[in-house]
């Protein structure tokens, strides 16, 4: 009896092993969607396509071919975000910082917002002199909610609202050349900025 009883807990601990083992290999094994979507990624879209209207921090009104004849230096953020989008941020503070001044003249750097419920241009206002962004080159944009879905989905930005009212989401920076051509993504958060970098200077490089 007492060897019988030994066997079947063996065998249940031996199933509960492998199931553990299963699922252990399921969570950290697998590729992230966005990673493979990001790979498939035609570069070929133009933004300047994109006809809707935006409203910047100062409250003006523009289109994104409004950028034209400029490279432009974009990501996506929402400002009530804690972690990631204020290291987006500084990322892209990181880069401007390594641009000499001539050829920044020849840059834009846009944050969009993927959080126009809150995001108004007086938030935008407060969070661009909360991270000390220069206005003569940094533009915050917001739109209604349908715009933002767009943009999201020309840049190959993955956002999912959580139950809070924040945001999960993609971290990207986009190279965008004065035609409105995605010629670069920088994906994750503190990488090394040099191809970005390397990019930009190929753009502005007259």
């Amino acid at each position: 009896m007492r060897k019988i009883v030994f066997m079947i807990s063996a065998v249940i601990l031996l199933l509960s092993s492998c199931k553990h083992k299963t699922e252990e290999k399921g969570e950290c094994c697998k590729k992230p969607k966005t990673e493979d979507s990001i790979k498939a990624f035609n570069s070929d879209i133009t933004l300047h396509d994109i006809t809707s209207e935006w409203t910047t921090q100062d409250n003006r009104k523009v289109k994104l071919a409004d950028f034209k004849n400029k490279a432009v230096v974009a990501a996506m953020i929402f400002t009530n975000c804690q972690s990631a989008c204020p290291r987006i941020t500084a990322d892209l503070q990181r880069i401007e910082a390594e641009i000499p001044e001539e050829n920044l003249k020849d840059i834009t750097f846009l944050l969009i917002t993927m959080d126009p419920a809150r995001d108004t241009p007086e938030q935008l206002t407060k969070f661009a002199a909360e991270h000390q962004l220069d206005a003569k080159r940094w533009t915050l944009l917001t739109g209604s909610k349908s715009d933002v879905l767009e943009i999201a989905n020309v840049l190959n930005v993955r956002i999912s609202e959580t139950k809070d009212g924040n945001f999960d989401h993609s971290n990207i920076i986009h190279i965008i050349n004065s035609k409105g051509n995605i010629v670069y993504q920088q994906i994750g958060l503190a990488q090394e900025p040099t191809e970005s970098i390397e990019k930009i200077m190929e753009l502005t490089n007259k």
